[in-house]
Formats: structure tokens, sequence, C-alpha cells
């Protein structure tokens, strides 16, 4: 009878176990939960449901089916976030993933639409987490785009159309949206070139606020009193917002993430970013505007804060986005007050980079001078406590050297493997790809046609407050497709290093540089600017002077190359 007993009740656990195995890798239909394509009304609530079902279940993927979907604030998640060059605070999420490991959302053919500042993706501590398929777009763009009638004497007269509501208040421009209830301030304007739908050649930004003058001269035209502003009736004027409150996809502290054939028309913020996170992948992801626009996300397409292991971008397309394709860097924390020979107070500086938790016991840091950026000493930290969002104290397992100042900085001594592979960067404000690693960084089979410097590296301890620097970087067998038609660079390729030279016998900033087998269309002569490099080559690349654009009439090298050595460039 015992026995009896005892097989029934093993039976019953045996059964109870394979329905939680079978619910750990169970494929979830988000339908199941309510969720049904083009209805216009808000799929927020659904989508919460389904999520919070795949948590408590453990399940491998959730689908959701072709469509459009759109998504409300009302009944998103809420949470505060500090997002490495964005804005931090309560954010409005409408797909949280927390400590979710395994997991895939698969929505080929789906089509994401938020309203107002919701934000569409937050992950955070996951792992293994692919997001595939979808496309990302807002019903109301973060920037304005209104159509130049005029431009003379410090006034711009500008149209704009109807999917830009506006009102002119005391004599001041503002956007909201089709309620007239929330509105989209901007901060900066950028002109456009709309049949080349890039920014107009050599046009410049005009960082005004919104603070300007402005008088409604028809239905939908309005004078803005700017000094000093040019333009061309007929091109676009971009307003573009003056805030990061809503990048697309936020991954913090997370390792291994995919970011599969995902397509993004807008954004407030970056498009994917991704800090302290490790092995990330961002494949197929086409960042490009909506129809009849000119800009995409009004930041980075991607960025990259304090990552390790490795970051892989393969064929992709970023255009006409507000800033880089990429920039990959590390965050420097400046020295405050030496507490003692063992402890350092050591803040965040810049307002969008606070809250950053970048340091753990046991890492090792690098010292870095912050005029020259030499590093002259590094330490092995035991404990980290932050005081609050600005503010840190560490202590080191070793007594610090006495030479410790106050205003350098701290950073971290690891950093990833990088690979940008097949991918094309064009049409955007400012530079292609901002790079830093001292681990290895491989661009090929890319084609760039910037209004800045396509490849750019460098460090900052004065403003951005970001970790740069690069070694054994390969730049092989790329398209340099008319570069430097706009203000926003030195060179095609720009590598730059502290605000004063380093001292004699120090090492080098930039390290192991190698440009082969590459296509240059010049419409500026200067190919390379480098600063502070050891070890540069330049060899069997193709030159070509294009005459798509004016010729730029500065009179300099090809090669500018400042405190550099061990620097061999063929030329043709």
């Amino acid at each position: 009878m015992i026995t009896r007993i005892l097989g029934m009740l093993f039976t019953v656990l045996f059964c109870m176990a394979c329905t939680s195995i079978h619910k750990q890798g169970e494929v979830v239909d988000a339908s199941a939960f309510g969720l049904k394509p083009d209805t216009g009304k808000d799929a927020s609530g659904f989508i919460r449901k389904a999520l919070e079902y795949c948590v408590e279940n453990g399940a491998a993927k959730l689908i959701i089916k072709p469509g459009r979907y759109d998504f409300y604030p009302e009944q998103t998640f809420e949470t505060y976030l500090f997002i490495s060059n964005n804005h931090d605070g309560l954010k409005s999420v409408a797909f949280f993933l927390k400590g979710m490991a395994n997991f895939e959302i698969s929505a080929p053919g789906a089509q994401f639409v938020f309203h107002g500042y919701t934000l569409p993706f937050v992950l955070e501590n996951c792992r293994n987490v692919k997001l595939a398929g979808f496309s990302i777009d807002f019903a109301r763009t973060f920037q304005s785009e209104g159509d130049i009638l005029s431009v003379e004497s410090g006034k711009l007269e500008v149209s704009f159309p109807i999917e830009y509501p506006f009102k002119v208040e005391n004599e001041r421009l503002k956007f909201y949206d089709e309620t007239g209830r929330t509105e989209y301030p901007f901060g900066n304007l950028l002109e456009f070139d709309p049949v080349r739908k890039e920014t107009a050649y050599m046009a410049r930004d005009y960082y005004v606020g919104n603070n300007l003058k402005a008088e409604q001269t028809g239905p939908r035209s309005v004078r803005l009193y700017i000094p000093e502003i040019q333009g061309k009736t007929g091109n676009k004027m971009v307003f573009a917002p003056n805030h990061r409150l809503v990048p697309n996809i936020v991954a913090h502290q997370c390792e291994d993430i995919e970011v599969d054939s995902i397509t993004m028309y807008n954004s407030g913020g970056m498009g994917f970013i991704a800090q302290m996170s490790k092995n990330l992948t961002v494949r197929k992801m086409i960042v490009t505007p909506p129809s009849g626009k000119v800009v995409s996300c009004t930041a980075d397409a991607t960025h990259f804060s304090n990552c390790t292991g490795k970051i892989r971008i393969e064929d992709c397309l970023f255009e006409n986005q507000m800033d880089d394709a990429t920039n990959i860097h590390g965050i420097y924390m400046r020295i405050e007050k030496v507490l003692t020979p063992y402890k350092l107070l050591v803040r965040l500086v810049h307002h969008e980079q606070l809250g950053m938790d970048i340091f753990s016991p046991e890492d090792s840091v690098e010292v870095v001078d912050a005029k020259t950026m030499v590093t002259y000493a590094h330490a092995r930290i035991d404990s980290v406590k932050r005081l609050n969002k600005d503010f840190t104290e560490i202590i080191f397992s070793d007594r610090l050297p006495e030479k410790i100042k106050i205003n350098d900085v701290v950073g971290t001594m690891v950093t990833p493997d990088v690979v940008l592979k097949n991918t094309v960067c064009r049409r955007n404000r400012a530079r292609g790809v901002l790079l830093g690693s001292r681990t290895s960084i491989l661009v090929e089979g890319c084609t760039f046609h910037i209004g800045g410097a396509a490849i750019m590296t460098g460090g900052d301890s004065q403003y951005w407050f970001e970790q740069g620097g690069v070694s054994n970087m390969t730049i092989r067998n790329n398209i340099f497709d008319n570069c430097m038609f706009g203000n926003w660079g030195r060179a095609v390729i720009s590598m730059d290093a502290g605000e004063e030279p380093e001292p004699a016998g120090a090492a080098r900033f930039n390290r192991n540089v190698t440009v082969e087998n590459n296509e240059f269309r010049l419409v500026d002569p200067r190919i390379v600017s480098a600063v502070s490099v050891d070890g540069f080559i330049f060899r069997n690349n193709k030159i070509i002077r294009s005459d798509d654009y004016p010729f730029s009439p500065q009179q300099a090298e090809p090669f500018i190359m400042e405190r550099s050595v061990r620097v061999d460039i063929e030329k043709e």
C-alpha cells in the first residue's frame, strides 16, 4: 500500500515537472492576451499582460503577428531610468524586460507606432535576449520639419505641413501634437537639401534654444528672427528637439543581446543604446526617415557606453539621423578629492552621464591626466559606494601614487572587441562612427557618405567625459564617398588626443592603426588628421577627386600627422 502511494506521488511529481519543463520552453502568441493588429486601440495593456505571463512561466519566445499596433503611455510600465548620453527621468515603457533570460520577441511584419513620450523598449539585467523583425515609428515625430519660404537680414520664414501643429504664443513658436496638449519643444535648427535628402551643403547648426521671437505670417507659416541665419528657399529647415528623452531600445547591464532586422523611423533620442553590457549584436538594422521626411532618429542611430565583450554591427543602414551612426566609448569619472592614500571621491560630470554605475569591486582602472590624456597610474578596486547620481567613493586595494591630482579622471581598463561590417552610413548630421577601444576594432566593407568625418576617434575629459583612444584598429575595403561636405570634422578619418602634448617618452594615445584597400572619393583634400599615434599604416588605397560637390577651398595637406611616430603612408 505504501509502495503504491509512493508510486502515485512520484507520478504526480513527475507530471508536474514535465509541465514545468514544457512551460520553460513555451512559445507565446500575444494574440492570446487580446492583442490584435490594425485596430488603432492602445496595445500597451495587452503587451504588458503577455510579458508578465512570459516572466512568470519562463517562456522562450513571444510572437506578435504582422500589422500595425499603437502604443499610448496610459497602460505602460513606469520606471526611473538613467540612460547614458540621453536624459534621465521617469519613463513610460511599452516593452519592459527585466531579469529575463533565453527569450525572444519575434514580430516580423509588425509595425509598432508609439504616441507621445512612450519609450518603446527597455532591457534591464537580461541575458541571451533577441528582438527581431518589427519596425518602430512615432505618430508625431520629435522633430518638426518646415519648408523655407525666405531668408533675409536675420529673418527666416518657414511653412509647416499640417502634421506639425504649432502656435505662436507671446511671440514664441511652440509645437504640439494633434491634441494640442503635448508640447514638442525644439532647441536647434539645421538645414536639409530635400533633393539630395541630406544635410545641406556646408549647413551649420543653429543652437537657438526655444526662445526665438516669432510671428505668424499665414495659416501654416511663421517668421523667426535669428541673427546671421542662412538658408536656401525650397530647402527644409529641421527644428530638432531640445532633449533626448525617448531612445527606442535601451539595454542596461545585459549580456548576449541581439537586435535583428529592426527598422527605426524616428526616436526622441538614440535608436539603440547599450550601457554596462556585454556581447551585443546589431544585425540588419535600418534607420531611415518616415516617408516625406528628412530626419530619422534625433540622435545617434546606435550607441555603446562602457560595454565589454564583443560589439558586432553588421549589414545595417544608418541614414538621416541627427547624430552619429554609432559611438562606442567608456565614461571617465573626475577626481574631486583624495580622501586617503587608498580612497577617492569621484564624480560623473556631464548631465547625460549621471547615475552610471561604471565601476565594481575587483575592476582595474586607469588614472588619466585630464590635459594630456596620458595614463599615469593603474589601480584595482576593493569596494565602491555610490553616494548619489553624481558622486561615488572608491576604495582601492593598493596605495595610490602621490602624484594623483584633483580634476584628473579615472576610467575602466576593459574595452570591447568592435566589428563594424557591410554597413552603410549616410546623409546624417555630424560624423559617421566614433570609435574607442583598447582591445581591437575592425571596420570593413562599409560605405560612408557623411557631412563630416567618416571615422573619428578620441577621448574627452573636458565636456562629455567620454573615455576613448584606440589600439589595433583596422580600416579596410571601405568606400568613403564624398565625405566632409559639411562642418563636422577635420578629415575623412580623424584621430584626436589630449588638449596638451604628452610628455616626452610617454605612450601615444592611439596605437597600431592600419588603413588599407579603401576607396576615397574626395570633395575635401583632408584624408587623415591624426594626433598622438604610435604605429600608423596607410597603403593600397584608391584616391579619386570627386566633382559631385564644389571642391573644398581648404589649402590643407591630405595627411596631417601630429605628435605621431612609426608612420608609414603610401601615396599614389
